[in-house]
């Protein structure tokens, strides 16, 4: 495939290949489904499924809007990719919340454990893209453009002109990560999630940098210090009980028809926002917020704390979600220049099945990615002690 094709065009029947994805697609989520062995509120293993949740809402919209471009195809997993990067945001604000509660850092030393975690895949792979351009499509970045984007400033999302169109989300990431040590309060992490989330609606509101990717950001201000605010409301004092923890798990382990009912409750919820996610379908929230993209940044917000609460409540766990969620950075990482520029299944197999192994090849190459990325991981780790 040639830089600058935009579109994928289908010949096969659209409906029926996107009928073929979705029922491939809940056969492999639920011939996977087991029943879960922890007894916590918001356990690794319900972030790894959110996480794969996450990265497969942000796949089918790529396949869909920028493959295909046809929101036709695979209508309508391809519909909420917003929730799926809110999802990110969400674990990372939690996780970075819950680490930095049992063993604080200092701002030095959290930039060196934590963020250059964030940034050794990425360098990997950004050198493996840039290589590959350069040998297979004859595509030479300019030096500049290469310095920032190694530093991970990506200022537009240009789906054939950047390396990776996705990566304007690396921008954002890495302020939040910037910014949260600066301004953590071990006593007040809700402090800490207020202080971000408005210099984040700031930030996205007024584009002092005039990004081209800003429509991007600012959707996404608010759902890192909800992950905070989770990560404070969840936590367990040594020697004290939470009452909200052993609400919820009481809830969960001693309650049956009440706890399908809102699970029940909330997969509607997911289904009804989904389809209204716009300030037209919200007059009164539209009048209220004056800006179109605050009522589509709390429809986000909405269905994602739907799906965290469907998800801690139930009891079974699919390994097919949460093989994704493993790899969700790395799938991240390489899933749109492998298919959006070397692309040879859409050419040669109908549209359902390029998707289908398109789904196994990213794994496989994210697995191949982390192989690459341990030892130099493990290296940096030893140096920076």
């Amino acid at each position: 495939m040639a830089l600058g094709q935009v579109t994928f065009k289908i010949t096969d029947d659209v409906q029926l290949a996107t009928q073929i994805v979705i029922v491939a697609f809940l056969l492999v989520t639920f011939l996977t489904l087991r029943r879960t062995s922890h007894n916590d509120v918001f356990p690794i293993s319900v972030t790894n499924e959110l996480k794969g949740l996450g990265i497969l809402t942000v796949v089918f919209a790529h396949f869909t809007y920028m493959k295909v471009n046809n929101w036709e195809f695979l209508y309508p997993l391809s519909t909420i990719a917003g929730v799926g990067v809110d999802l990110f945001l969400l674990m990372s604000g939690f996780g970075l919340t819950v680490g930095m509660m049992k063993r604080p850092m200092g701002t030095l030393e959290f930039y060196k454990k934590r963020v250059i975690k964030i940034f050794i895949p990425f360098w990997i792979a950004l050198i493996i893209m840039f290589i590959a351009d350069f040998i297979f499509l004859d595509k030479n970045y300019g030096f500049m453009y290469m310095l920032k984007s190694a530093l991970g400033f990506f200022p537009t999302a240009d789906g054939f002109a950047d390396v990776n169109s996705p990566f304007w989300y690396i921008t954002w990431m890495m302020m939040f990560y910037i910014l949260f040590p600066l301004f953590f309060i071990k006593k007040a992490p809700w402090l800490t999630a207020i202080i971000l989330a408005v210099i984040a609606l700031i930030i996205g509101g007024t584009n002092p940098l005039d990004l081209g990717s800003n429509w991007l950001h600012r959707l996404h201000s608010v759902a890192f210090s909800i992950g905070i605010l989770m990560a404070y409301f969840l936590a367990i004092k040594p020697n004290e009980t939470n009452k909200l923890v052993e609400s919820i798990k009481n809830f969960r382990d001693n309650t049956n028809i009440p706890r399908y009912i809102v699970i029940l409750i909330m997969a509607v919820v997911v289904a009804y926002v989904s389809q209204h996610t716009s300030g037209k379908d919200w007059p009164m929230l539209k009048s209220i917020f004056k800006e179109n993209y605050l009522v589509e940044q709390l429809a986000c917000i909405v269905i994602m704390m739907a799906f965290v609460v469907i998800f801690v409540l139930k009891k079974v766990e699919s390994r097919f979600l949460a093989i994704y969620g493993a790899f969700s950075y790395e799938v991240y990482l390489i899933h749109w220049p492998l298919m959006g520029r070397y692309d040879i299944f859409f050419d040669y197999l109908p549209s359902w099945a390029a998707v289908i192994v398109w789904m196994v090849v990213f794994i496989l190459v994210s697995m191949l990615l982390q192989k690459l990325v341990t030892p130099v991981s493990n290296f940096i780790d030893k140096i920076t002690k």
